[in-house]
C-alpha cells in the first residue's frame, strides 16, 4: 500500500506541534519554572500553528479520499467531513482550546497549569483522527481512551526532551539546577514509559485483534510498527543512561570543575533521544494512514 506523502507530512506537523505545545508547559509547570518572554512566544506560535496545521490536514485528507489535488480540493467532501462526521466538532474543540492559550500566556508567567490542560485537551482530539476514531461501540471507547493516554504520555516526554535540550545547550548552564531537573524528570519518566507500554499494547490489539497479530509481519504497517517499537527501545536505553550514568556524572563534574566532557555527553544523549522521538512521530503519522493488514 503506497503512503500518501502530503497526508503523512501534515499529520506529522500537527502531531509535533501539539505534542510540543502540550509537553513544554507541563514540564515547566512540574518543575515550578516561570516562562520567560521567548518561551511564551514559542508556545503562542505553536498554539496558532495548531489550527493552521489542522486545516492543512483536513484538506490533505479530503484530497487523499477523492484522489484530487490538494491545491484544488473537493470542497463538497470537506463540507461532508465537517458537518456529517465527528471531525467537525473535534476540530472546533481543538481550535477553541488552542486559541485560548495565547491570552493566558499574556496574563502571567505562572499560568502554566491551565495552558498545559488546554494543550492536552487539544492534543487528545488526535485520538479521533486515526484508527481509534474508526472503532465503534464500547471497544471504540476503550480504544480512544487508551490512545488519549498514549498521546498525553508521549507529549509529556517529548516536551520534556525539548525543554531539557534547550537548557543543556545554553551558553551558560546552571549545572546544579539542570541535574536536579533531570532527576525529577526521571520520576515522571517512569510513569510515562509504563503508560506508553500499556496503552500501546491496547491500541495494537484493538486495531488488529489478537488473532491477527502474526499477520503484521507481512504488512507495511507491521514493519513500521516494529521500527517504532525498536526506536522506543532506543529511547529507553538513552533515558536510562541519562538517569543512572550521565546525570550523576554531571553532578560530580560540577564539584570537580571538569564540566566540558560531562556536558558534551549529556548533550549528545539528549539530542539522540530527541531525534528518535521525532522519528517516532513521523512513523506514527504514517501508521495512521495505513491498513494494518494490507500487504
Amino acid at each position: 500500500m503506497p503512503i500518501d506523502g502530503l497526508l503523512v507530512a501534515t499529520r506529522f506537523g500537527l502531531y509535533a506541534d501539539l505534542a510540543a505545545l502540550a509537553g513544554l508547559p507541563l514540564f515547566w509547570w512540574s518543575m515550578r519554572q516561570d516562562v520567560q518572554t521567548g518561551a511564551r512566544r514559542i508556545l503562542a506560535l505553536l498554539a496558532f500553528g495548531g489550527p493552521i496545521l489542522s486545516a492543512l490536514w483536513l484538506i490533505a485528507s479530503a484530497a487523499a479520499m477523492t484522489g484530487t489535488s490538494p491545491i484544488a480540493p473537493d470542497w463538497s467532501v470537506i463540507k461532508i467531513l465537517l458537518q456529517e462526521t465527528a471531525i467537525g466538532p473535534l476540530l472546533a474543540i481543538r481550535a477553541i482550546a488552542l486559541l485560548m492559550i495565547p491570552p493566558l500566556l499574556c496574563l502571567s508567567k505562572r499560568r502554566l497549569a491551565p495552558v498545559a490542560l488546554l494543550a492536552m485537551a487539544a492534543a487528545t482530539t488526535l485520538a479521533w483522527s486515526g484508527h481509534a476514531g474508526a472503532t465503534e461501540g464500547a471497544g471504540g471507547t476503550v480504544h480512544r481512551a487508551a490512545d488519549m493516554l498514549h498521546i498525553i504520555a508521549a507529549s509529556a516526554w517529548f516536551g520534556a526532551l525539548l525543554a531539557l535540550l534547550a537548557r543543556i545547550f545554553r551558553s551558560v548552564v546552571d549545572i546544579e539546577q539542570t541535574a536536579l531537573m533531570l532527576q525529577r524528570f526521571s520520576l515522571f519518566g517512569t510513569l510515562f514509559v509504563v503508560t506508553l507500554i500499556i496503552s500501546g499494547a491496547i491500541n495494537s490489539v484493538m486495531i488488529v485483534g489478537v488473532a491477527n497479530l502474526p499477520m503484521l509481519l507481512h504488512s507495511l504497517y507491521g514493519w513500521l510498527l516494529l521500527a517504532k517499537i525498536t526506536l522506543f527501545g532506543g529511547m529507553l536505553i538513552l533515558a536510562a543512561a541519562n538517569r543512572w550514568r550521565l546525570t550523576p556524572a554531571l553532578s560530580r563534574a560540577a564539584g570537580s570543575g571538569d564540566l566540558a566532557a560531562a556536558q558534551q555527553h549529556l548533550r549528545l544523549s539528549l539530542t539522540l533521544e530527541t531525534a528518535l522521538a521525532v522519528t517516532i512521530l513521523a512513523l506514527v503519522a504514517a501508521l495512521g494512514t495505513l491498513d494494518p493488514l494490507a500487504v
